[in-house]
């Protein structure tokens, strides 16, 4: 069953996919942007600001410049792929965005330490602990959404 938590990561996904095809160019270059977001992030350059920061200013670039004018399905196909690419890195994002506790010799996700509300919505999706996983197993993944060192006191 899909919780609050699955919707709102489904939706941001959904919107990205969409806007893309809308946008074409201007958000296949953001999605360099988010590319471009993921190295720096192994270089210690990470968070909302600096994702923010390069996706406006890869998609400003792409307004700016004169580029040939490209056929409406090809442009549409690069900003889905961009707008696709930003949205599944939000879903990611907010599936994995909540606390953690390290107990043991192991993670537990959610944290226990959470309002019940949010630890029943993130606990009961079928989505979040799948992509914290999967977070969680490569390290230019985990760099790159901040989960390292970021666990309840």
């Amino acid at each position: 069953m899909l919780t609050w938590v699955d919707l709102l990561a489904l939706w941001s996904l959904a919107l990205g996919v969409a806007l893309g095809y809308r946008a074409g160019l201007p958000l296949a270059f953001a999605g360099l942007g988010g590319v471009l977001y993921l190295l720096l992030a192994q270089l210690g350059l990470s968070g909302a600001g600096w994702g923010l920061g390069l996706g406006l200013l890869a998609g400003l670039l792409a307004k700016s410049l004169p580029l040939p004018p490209l056929s409406r399905g090809l442009e549409g196909f690069l900003g889905l792929l961009g707008g696709g690419f930003l949205g599944l890195f939000l879903a990611l994002a907010l599936w994995t965005g909540f606390p953690w506790e390290a107990v043991g010799g192991g993670l537990r996700y959610p944290s226990v330490n959470l309002p019940t509300p949010i630890y029943q919505g993130v606990a009961q999706s079928p989505f979040a602990r799948e992509a914290f996983l999967l977070a969680w197993k490569y390290p230019w993944l985990r760099k790159a959404l901040a989960l390292e060192g970021k666990h309840p006191r």
